[in-house]
């Protein structure tokens, strides 16, 4: 039985678009179950301005002009709406409504209804692209747009939130700390008894956190599924939010890697998220353009112009029941958002949130780079994986976390102020009752390989720990209700307890190393108490140099490759690149820093590998 062509197909044809390509799109969207426009669009055939013309020439509307209805200020609430619904209602000279529709999805099928109807009250209709109906609606949201996108989950919990829950250090509290901890260091030197203390509390955290490590790394992933078979009918609409600031050098790569992605064209709702004032990104869009169904959002001047407050705009115009955040610089492997899905298809409602596994693919280009792939195999191969088993919280990754959309909306989104947003989210998610799985599918990221540019991206994730250790443990109470007992002392372990034990580590290693010097630490000690104490702290040190060797081993294992064994034995020497950034972001938080975000540049590394196989 031969399917009859929709009104806007016999519209189009009108407008002289070949049949063979009518009926092509038409097959397309049978296929994959969604509406026969989408799928005309989502071929690229022409480009959208072009189809949308002939459409709206067939159709006898009007094509949307400022002169037909002038732009008018609207709510965020308003924006959310017009960008989910593809309608926004404007005002023309005479005060007569004018709805101007985004050509996509079944607007475009009921747009000659809507047309008659509101002729006879007076009212007109305007057909628009959706890459235009998109600049309409953030050109009218404007000033509204930039602060919903700041405001984020401070209209949800603002006590969990940098701007209200982070205390401010002034100059006097700033020298009261000074104080405080100058005279806790003299009196250490001073007294037997003060440094016996400081060095058991130290020695504490440390063995707390090598049991902890040690707990990880013999808990093993839960098994994965095989890809589940989903009909194309049955995929849901799915939004890919990637925050782009200065990125023009990797723009056609991470537009490449984006159409890639193995999931219906048409069912993508993939917004690319620009400050109106990068040029330099925006102009490489123009010269690299997106294919149809790509949308170039770009975002008004206000608040800190941050990667979370544009995940906020973007979440606010997601139109997709399910949403990732991918980075300028991720390509991920092309299924997994089939992955996500059948990871959410198996598990239970409360799992709002699915993460990927990171993985570095320009190790080539020195040690630093090494440093960070045996990190990332250690975090996203061996420690996310048995968190997610153990059902503890898990501090995200920064891209490619597969969400739930209602769900993150019910937690207001991300905070603008926090520069590690991700490890922020992840605790609000388990404070509000959702849980994260992991899925075994891979996205692979360029790591800074310079040491300006490492020591910059490092400072900026020990601060967001670090902040968030604070803003989360001000309400410390309320937490351990919310999470039980083991969730709670992970969910300390897992944040404050990395950012604790990185500032620590390197004065760990500096006081053994002044005491080797001296002879202090193969003096024969002056009581029992001493001798136990001081073979604690060494046996505490080597134990924790195991776990993390362990954590390593295990994760170039599975990651690869084999050859970076030999880099294994250096770890310790990155730690302590990891204490100087830790005490680099401390300092950048006693002295009013603590929502600066520095910036990390992609596209830098030219020995990024190709085809890497898992």
């Amino acid at each position: 039985m031969v399917r009859a062509l929709p009104q806007e197909f016999v519209a189009l044809a009108a407008g002289g678009v070949a049949p063979g390509a009518l009926l092509a799109a038409l097959a397309d969207a049978d296929h994959a179950g969604c509406e026969p426009f989408d799928a005309l669009l989502a071929s690229g055939l022409l480009p959208e301005r072009d189809l949308v013309g002939r459409l709206a020439r067939g159709l006898g509307v009007a094509l949307y002009v400022p002169e037909l209805a002038p732009p008018a200020p609207i709510d965020a609430e308003t924006f959310a709406n017009a960008m989910r619904t593809g309608t926004l209602a404007l005002s023309d000279a005479d005060a007569r409504q004018v709805i101007v529709v985004a050509a996509r999805g079944v607007s475009v099928a009921s747009l000659a209804r809507l047309s008659a109807l509101h002729a006879a009250e007076g009212g007109r209709v305007a057909l628009l692209g959706p890459a235009d109906f998109a600049d309409l609606a953030v050109a009218c949201a404007g000033r509204a747009l930039a602060e919903a996108a700041s405001t984020g989950p401070a209209l949800v919990a603002p006590e969990l939130t940098v701007a209200h829950g982070m205390p401010r250090i002034n100059a006097r509290a700033r020298t009261l700390l000074f104080i405080v901890a100058a005279s806790l260091v003299v009196a250490a030197f001073v007294s037997p008894l003060v440094f016996a203390a400081c060095a058991s509390a130290v020695g504490g955290l440390f063995f707390v956190m090598n049991a902890f490590r040690l707990a990880i790394a013999l808990t093993p992933a839960l098994p994965e599924r095989p890809l589940l078979f989903r009909s194309e009918q049955s995929l849901p609409i799915y939004t890919v939010l990637v925050a782009l600031v200065r990125e023009a050098a990797i723009v056609p790569d991470l537009l490449d890697a984006l159409e890639r992605l193995d999931y219906p064209a048409a069912k993508l709702d993939i917004k690319l998220l620009v400050e109106a004032d990068d040029r330099e990104t925006l102009g490489a869009l123009e010269g690299r353009p997106p294919r149809a169904g790509i949308e170039v959002l770009k975002l008004p001047a206000g608040g800190p112009q941050t990667k979370p407050r544009a995940l906020n705009a973007g979440l606010m115009a997601a139109r997709g029941r399910f949403l990732t955040v991918f980075d300028a610089e991720d390509r991920p492997e092309p299924d997994q958002l089939r992955r996500a899905l059948d990871a959410f298809g198996t598990s239970p409602e409360t799992v709002a949130c699915v993460q990927a596994r990171l993985a570095i693919d320009n190790h080539g280009d020195g040690w630093l780079a090494r440093q960070f792939r045996i990190e990332y195999a250690a975090l996203f191969d061996v420690v996310v994986p048995a968190l997610a088993a153990l059902d503890l919280p898990i501090p995200l990754g920064g891209t490619s976390n597969h969400f739930r959309t209602a769900a993150l909306r019910t937690v207001g989104g991300w905070d603008a102020g926090n520069v590690t947003e991700d490890a922020d989210l992840g605790l609000r998610l388990a404070r509000r009752g959702w849980s994260t799985r992991a899925v075994d599918s891979v996205t692979w990221e360029e790591a800074p390989a310079t040491p300006g540019l490492w020591i910059r991206q490092r400072t900026r994730w020990m601060k967001g720990y670090m902040v968030t250790a604070v803003v989360h443990g001000r309400r410390s109470g309320d937490l351990a209700r919310r999470l039980g007992v083991r969730r709670f002392i992970a969910a300390h372990l897992v944040v404050g307890g990395v950012a604790a034990t990185a500032l620590a580590y390197p004065a760990v290693v500096a006081g053994l190393l002044v005491a080797l010097c001296t002879g202090a630490l193969l003096a024969p000690s002056a009581s029992l108490a001493e001798q136990t104490l001081a073979t604690f702290h060494v046996t505490n040190l080597l134990a924790g140099y195991a776990v993390g060797l362990a954590c390593g081993w295990i994760g170039v294992d599975r990651r690869g490759p084999s050859s970076l064994a030999v880099d294994l034995l250096t770890m310790p020497i990155y730690w302590l690149l990891v204490g100087v950034a830790a005490w680099r972001a401390l300092g950048q938080i006693l002295f009013d820093s603590a929502t600066h975000w520095e910036k990390t540049a992609h596209g830098l590394s030219s020995r990024r590998a190709s085809g890497v196989q898992r």
